[in-house]
């Protein structure tokens, strides 16, 4: 979402929402982990709505931004109906502006899931690499068999990435060391691991996580769907990171 609308938001939260224990009870009803006005310092109006804006795709943020736009849009109608003449042009300007805001959410947004039948393997990668490409944290991957194909699925990733597989004799296909290699001379950011007891396949980034039906390297060949976890998310964090610390690092 355009940085412009930082300062928007920020004015219509002051004005709209003046006890920041309502913000904070907001925060807490959808299980965002922003504490405003809750801590000892808290934060500002404005650095609120950066975190927000910029920051969209992260944890809950966007589910948090579409239960307040249509709050403040609502207030902002209110004022502008009811306020005298001198306070209404502050409420009608509000309403076209949180009326964009609420626009804007429509756009840009990543998929609750991804289904592509088999057979479509250009298709399919197409649709990993416009996930990925939303990623503004380091990625990590999980999955228990690699190959070409996965390189060909996170070749445009532009963070880190972590690549967790298994260590079944045919956990790594024929041809991937040499890809890999390639793509490292590239500048890609790429460190793997591999781990004996590993089932699911996941994609992790902006603290959000998604759960992959079938192996990327595979992606289009087989019927592909990807769906995003949510209210489990934190225990697969959890048991992600524990498995990569112990798991034996890869090198060519």
């Amino acid at each position: 979402m355009n940085i412009s609308y930082v300062p928007i938001l920020a004015d219509a939260i002051e004005a709209y929402y003046e006890d920041t224990k309502e913000l904070s009870a907001l925060c807490e009803l959808v299980d965002l982990d922003l504490d405003f006005g809750g801590a000892e310092i808290g934060l500002s109006y404005v650095k609120f709505a950066r975190l927000l804006i910029t920051q969209m795709e992260h944890d809950n943020r966007r589910r948090f931004l579409e239960t307040i736009i249509p709050s403040l849009l609502n207030r902002a109608q209110k004022g502008a109906a009811r306020s005298k003449w001198d306070a209404q042009e502050f409420h009608r300007r509000m309403v076209d502006n949180l009326e964009q805001i609420e626009h804007s959410l429509d756009e840009g947004r990543l998929p609750e899931e991804l289904s592509v039948p088999e057979n479509k393997p250009f298709t399919a990668k197409s649709e990993i690499r416009d996930l990925l490409s939303a990623a503004s944290t380091p990625v990590t991957i999980v999955d228990n068999y690699v190959g070409i194909g996965t390189l060909d699925c996170i070749r445009g990733v532009e963070h880190p990435i972590r690549l967790l597989t298994g260590q079944h004799p045919n956990s790594i296909a024929n041809g991937f060391n040499s890809s890999l290699k390639d793509l490292l001379a590239e500048g890609c950011q790429i460190e793997m691991r591999q781990h004996p007891k590993l089932h699911d396949r996941f994609i992790l980034f902006n603290d959000r996580c998604w759960l992959v039906g079938s192996s990327l390297k595979d992606a289009g060949k087989k019927i592909m769907n990807i769906i995003e976890c949510v209210g489990i998310k934190d225990k697969i964090f959890s048991e992600v990171e524990s498995k990569w610390s112990v798991a034996s690092k890869y090198t060519l």
